[in-house]
């Protein structure tokens, strides 16, 4: 009886939500940015047009058109046809969503379940009628962990079109071990629900819009040691995701941040993530004591004083000779220029000089690879 008890209210939560619902009212370049010591300024973009004196026209806004109504007769029998189909399969789901899976105006049950098996693996599916859908994960390569579509119990289900494509995707989040977070994307393709991509980070996974084309990027996170994370960005091309562009970033987003120094490649990542945290001064003590005694730092920092963000990626040691090693990055740096945000990408060296508390910046060359106006940022 608990159990039943249980599962009834776990329908009366979906079946209030509907009702309330229904009744309210790709290849992307490498990038480089912020380069040199002395921050090379950017480009004047084009000025705003005056705007026009004429009286804007005066707008009639209609009333909005009476709430639809859902006939409860449908809902009893979709519950009914729901509850019995879980009934002969035997699963008690952690939850369930009605939603249009399919785009074909009328919605389905998708949910989530703790499969059988040792261990468990969550499950997921679509019950479109007495039609059974399974959304299953990719058999995982040879020799790495299979976690499926995840190995602990979760309700991170999300139903919507993530990628822009005008099609209706599924989202089934899922967790296993200590901090790898697993992510796949279902969607209809006419006659079954088709995996568009299987993404797994040990240090979490985001979706973000950054360029306003409405298609979220999926960053998958890498722990890279030293309170750092590498993320893998994919984008959506049409057809597949695919990798665009790798970039540094804070494991945890608690402040004030210490920059590690320990190898040349790190102190050239703090660098860029401190002017990236708007710490303008942290960067600048990341200089050498040459480089910073050649300068004054208030004209120093001036040259970041249109910056708005910070990406830097492709970080890797050229050469080393003794204490002084070589590093090449590549950069996007995002600058506010009369209101438009313009977007640079740097190929940079760096030259680095070893110290008894760790490395630091000497010096650095840059070459501008290519240069647009973001219609949007985040």
């Amino acid at each position: 009886m608990r159990k039943a008890s249980s599962f009834w209210r776990l329908i009366l939560v979906v079946l209030w939500g509907t009702l309330l619902a229904a009744c309210g009212p790709i290849s992307v370049p490498t990038y480089t940015a912020v380069p040199t010591l002395l921050p090379t300024p950017v480009p004047s973009a084009t000025p705003f047009p005056t705007p026009s004196s004429t009286p804007a026209p005066t707008l009639t806004i209609a009333p909005p058109p009476p709430a639809p109504t859902l006939d409860p007769a449908t809902v009893s029998a979709a519950i009914s046809r729901m509850q019995n189909r879980l009934a002969i399969a035997g699963i008690e789901p952690l939850c369930l969503r009605w939603e249009d899976t399919d785009d074909d105006g009328v919605p389905e049950w998708v949910g989530l379940a703790m499969g059988p098996g040792e261990p468990p693996r969550l499950r997921a599916f679509v019950l479109d009628g007495d039609v059974w859908h399974d959304l299953q994960a990719l058999p995982q390569e040879a020799g790495k962990k299979d976690f499926g579509l995840g190995v602990y119990p979760t309700c991170e289900l999300d139903v919507r079109d993530t990628n822009a494509d005008g099609r209706t995707e599924v989202l089934v989040w899922g967790h296993a071990e200590t901090s790898t977070v697993l992510l796949h994307i279902f969607a209809w393709d006419g006659s079954a629900y088709t995996l568009l991509g299987g993404f797994e980070g040990d240090a979490g996974i985001r979706l973000e819009n950054t360029d306003g084309d409405l298609a979220d990027e999926i960053a998958v996170r890498y722990d890279a040691g030293g309170g750092l994370v590498w993320e893998a960005v994919h984008t959506w091309d049409g057809a597949n995701y695919g990798w665009t562009w790798e970039r540094y970033d804070w494991f945890y987003l608690n402040r004030p941040h210490v920059y590690p120094t320990d190898t040349p490649e790190r102190v050239v990542i703090s660098f860029y993530l401190a002017v990236d945290d708007r710490d303008i001064p942290g960067a600048f003590g990341l200089l050498s004591g040459g480089a910073r005694s050649a300068q004054a730092y208030e004209t120093w920092a001036a040259g970041f004083a249109t910056t708005v963000a910070v990406e830097v990626g492709v970080v890797h040691e050229l050469a080393r000779n003794g204490g002084i090693a070589t590093v090449a990055a590549q950069v996007l740096a995002y600058d506010n220029v009369n209101g438009r945000i313009v977007v640079t990408l740097w190929d940079v060296e760096w030259t680095t000089v070893q110290t008894d508390v760790g490395w630091w910046l000497e010096n650095a060359s840059s070459a501008q690879l290519d240069q647009w106006e973001a219609p949007y940022y985040r």
